[in-house]
């Protein structure tokens, strides 16, 4: 993702510093205004966006559809300028299906007011009626901030409720996994669509070039800037290379057969059923100003057991791209939980995909920076980026035993494929016109090159020109619980309080937090219930369970 003229920084014998001439100025981009209405909810912003081109296992057919064999979901009505969370969402439940697990509906209107302004400024500067980003979704989902039920937070909640309803709601899943598609390669958008049920696009919307006859889309109006560019979010499902050039407008005709199926969030009365077909040739399906379209390759359902680790929860709002160096480590730094130590993941953003990665635990020093000596480093983990994108990576488990741990990435430049890494960094369209502003501190993030290393707030004031807000990288360490199942009241043993406390919470007696509901769990069935308190006093009197008297 770049913006601007990026910086380039060269590394020096002692310490690193921008290249003679560059100009300081980071992620300053052109930003379009939206129309308050559904049909323009998508902000367009001067991105310049690639992805990674997939190739098919097998041939394709000439015509496929997630909708037809029951890997979509019902189609939804959006509230406010909400598309990008309506696509984004309707996209996951389809990955969902399309892995064989049956979803429930999500809630957009959660990750709506998850994404305007924080009450200290920083976010994404927006209320909850504006349009919205591609980003925030993506910053969402990879911080495992949601998604939450729409039972749980229907579309009628106010902000005012988020605080309340954000602890009390369960988080659904947990997304380690998200490609960006080169989507201008249409082999590689029927891939992602037929081996992850869809994909999320977005494209320039005016309602001249609908067919409603036909329910067909086609814009050829060439050369609009980025301010002119109304964008919507939709979730593709499906394609047909034989439909007809003559079911769209007459007013523009594409010059070839093929379209893409895409499911719409304005009502299952809108098009057909709410579902409509866009040409493989409109001019501003899948334009880079409206950000990545990507697909959902890696799901977990989310399990409070395990705990992400982040110095961030906003996502890659850039690319850290300002080093020149072949072979860089980023670091982050974080706070180890008493209830979370045993290291079992590691998640990053970039955008090189070929390049070469080695994940370390690195301790930390008493001065709260990651030791710079790599022989007191752990190798959790070697491997190639496989794509752009975010990754999930399951590394050799391990005990974290100190108040503080430092994880790095360390990417190395193979055969011109970059090294970059995702940072949350500040968007501004001019002076003090902030669109996005991280939550970014020092001690956070740490760049090592070489024997060199410096906290990555301190690079951006060192070298952009004094800038005081900085950002931080998308580093995240994933680690478990080591408490015993069926230890729900946390006391340290499983004992006959554990199975009382289950038959109480079944009786609705007393409450139980997500935590205690996990050890609670002892089946792993993802309910509790008398099974679960039965299974805890057979653990407790010694009594085998591998004949299940309950099965």
């Amino acid at each position: 993702m770049k913006f601007l003229p990026k910086l380039v920084a060269t590394v020096m014998s002692v310490a690193l510093v921008l290249s003679a001439g560059a100009s300081a100025s980071a992620a300053k981009i052109e930003n379009a205004t939206t129309n308050a209405n559904s049909n323009a909810s998508l902000i367009a912003a001067d991105f310049d966006v690639s992805g990674t081109k997939l190739e098919p296992k097998t041939a394709l057919p000439d015509a496929y559809s997630s909708r037809e064999i029951g890997l979509t979901t019902p189609v939804r009505d959006q509230l406010y300028n909400t598309c990008w969370a309506y696509g984004s969402l309707a996209t996951l439940e389809s990955a969902q299906l399309k892995a064989g697990i049956t979803t429930p509906v999500f809630s957009p209107m959660h990750m709506n007011h998850w994404g305007i302004t924080r009450e200290d400024g920083t976010g994404w500067i927006r209320n909850e009626y504006g349009g919205g980003y591609s980003y925030i979704a993506l910053g969402y989902f990879s911080s495992w901030q949601g998604p939450r039920l729409d039972l749980d937070y229907p579309i009628n909640i106010y902000p005012t409720q988020f605080s309340e309803l954000d602890s009390s709601t369960k988080k659904q899943l947990a997304v380690n996994g998200i490609i960006y598609l080169d989507t201008g390669d249409v082999e590689t958008v029927k891939t992602a669509i037929y081996n992850y049920g869809a994909v999320v696009g977005n494209y320039h919307v005016n309602d001249s070039y609908y067919n409603s006859f036909t329910n067909a889309y086609y814009c050829n109006i060439e050369g609009l800037t980025t301010a002119q560019l109304f964008g919507h979010c939709i979730s593709i499902v499906g394609w047909d290379d034989n439909y007809a050039r003559e079911n769209f407008s007459s007013i523009a005709q594409p010059e070839n057969d093929g379209a893409w199926l895409c499911k719409n969030s304005w009502g299952d009365s809108w098009g057909d059923g709410g579902y409509y077909w866009i040409s493989y040739e409109d001019f501003y399906l899948f334009d880079t100003r409206f950000g990545h379209s990507y697909a959902f390759c890696d799901v977990d359902n989310y399990s409070y057991k395990k705990n992400i680790y982040q110095n961030e929860t906003d996502g890659a709002t850039y690319e850290f791209e300002y080093l020149s160096a072949n072979t860089i480590t980023y670091v982050n730094v974080f706070d180890t939980d008493s209830e979370y130590t045993v290291l079992e993941e590691v998640n990053f953003e970039t955008i090189s995909d070929g390049a070469k990665y080695d994940i370390y635990l690195i301790p930390v020093s008493e001065d709260g920076a990651p030791v710079n000596d790599m022989n007191k480093w752990t190798l959790l983990k070697s491997g190639t980026v496989e794509y752009q994108g975010y990754h999930n990576i399951d590394t050799e488990d391990m005990l974290i035993e100190s108040d503080k741990f430092a994880v790095g990435v360390t990417l190395k430049n193979q055969k011109g494929s970059g090294n970059s890494i995702g940072v949350s960094e500040w968007l501004s369209t001019g002076e003090d016109n902030y669109i996005f502003l991280p939550q970014s501190q020092k001690g956070s993030s740490y760049i090592m090159v070489g024997s060199d290393s410096m906290d990555v707030m301190d690079f951006y004031y060192n070298h952009l020109d004094g800038d005081e807000i900085g950002g931080t990288f998308v580093i995240k360490a994933v680690a478990s619980s080591n408490r015993e199942t069926g230890d729900c009241d946390l006391d340290g043993r499983v004992s006959v309080l554990d199975a009382t406390y289950v038959q109480r919470y079944l009786a609705l007696i007393t409450d139980m937090p997500f935590l205690s509901q996990a050890f609670a769990d002892y089946d792993s069935d993802g309910d509790i219930s008398i099974t679960d308190a039965t299974r805890i006093q057979m653990k407790i009197a010694n009594i085998p369970t591998f004949e299940d008297p309950f099965e």
